[in-house]
């Protein structure tokens, strides 16, 4: 039966949080940034960023009896690029391929797409610079759009997909948000936020959407870093990352299963050159407080390779 809101914590996580914290213990170096959020670090200008990221999100707990099981394949490719040395621009495109498995009348029913989503242009601006011996403290702030590229209107032989399934919002939704580093050779701590405003479209509006980021990076390898010459650096990763989403809005009026709030833990690892980073995370939801009767995410694997020239 649907319900307002449904509350899932996971408790082995709060083990997971400690024995993170011992392992990073105290304090990642220039170039190795957060897998999951954004960062107040800016690229020197002219320095060109390509990620290229894979993101497999799994949803299975369904409240209803239609036993729905949710998976979406999402491939960002983004561009960075440094204007100046306080100035960048953010360019991301991603690739989706949905597929919703449900039951209806006994039968098992499957339904999917897949192309281009919606694409990101987004303005990096660094107000703040604070450099140490050793360490740097920045904060940047956030500004832009993410474009009605992706179809929000497909349909299969069932007719019209779901809007879960549809690759795009079809609406034009600003993106405002801020983001600060503090960075050691050892160690690094990012925090952010970002809210994006959705519009209406064809009827429906999406709810607004707040995301925030705490995420905390250690070198573990080398030990010691060489006083002269190029290595390569293995850094653990901890992440605690926030998704708030209102109700959505079809026709006037307030869509019940829809909306609420997720936090995720991501634990991860990178492998960092000069100019190479390749990362891994596992974001698992500790906290999960659903409006109605949506499913449940169960996990999300991050796989990303970056390259600086």
């Amino acid at each position: 039966m649907p319900r307002e809101a449904r509350l899932h914590v996971t408790p082995p996580l709060i083990g997971l949080v400690v024995i993170s914290l011992v392992l990073l213990g105290a304090p990642i170096p220039i170039g190795a940034v957060a897998i999951n959020s954004d960062v107040g670090l800016t690229p020197y200008k002219g320095q060109v960023i390509i990620r290229s990221q894979i993101r497999y999100t799994s949803k299975r707990d369904d409240p209803t009896d239609q036993d729905r099981n949710n998976w979406i394949l999402a491939m960002p490719q983004t561009l960075v690029y440094g204007f100046t040395e306080s100035f960048a621009g953010i360019l991301t495109i991603p690739y989706l391929h949905k597929e919703l498995r449900s039951t209806s009348g006994g039968e098992r029913i499957v339904r999917q797409d897949a192309g281009i989503g919606d694409i990101s242009v987004l303005a990096k601006g660094r107000v703040y610079t604070r450099d140490f011996p050793g360490a740097t403290s920045r904060l940047s702030l956030l500004g832009g759009l993410e474009l009605p590229t992706g179809e929000s209107g497909d349909a299969d032989a069932r007719g019209k997909l779901p809007r879960t399934l549809q690759l795009g919002s079809g609406s034009w939704d600003p993106i405002v948000g801020a983001t600060y580093t503090w960075q050691s050779l050892d160690d690094e701590w990012d925090v952010s936020l970002t809210y994006q405003v959705n519009t209406t479209a064809n009827k429906l509006e999406f709810g607004d959407v707040v995301q925030h980021t705490v995420a905390y990076q250690k070198r573990v390898l080398p030990w010691r870093l060489p006083e002269r010459g190029e290595y390569t650096l293995l850094n653990i990763v901890l992440e605690a990352n926030g998704v708030w989403a209102q109700k959505n809005t079809s026709h006037g009026s307030r869509v019940d299963n829809s909306g609420g709030y997720t936090l995720f833990l991501s634990p991860g690892l990178q492998v960092a050159s000069k100019y190479a980073v390749a990362e891994l995370s596992v974001q698992l939801p500790a906290l999960q407080v659903l409006n109605g009767n949506q499913v449940e995410t169960d996990v999300v694997v991050v796989g990303s390779v970056r390259v600086t020239f």
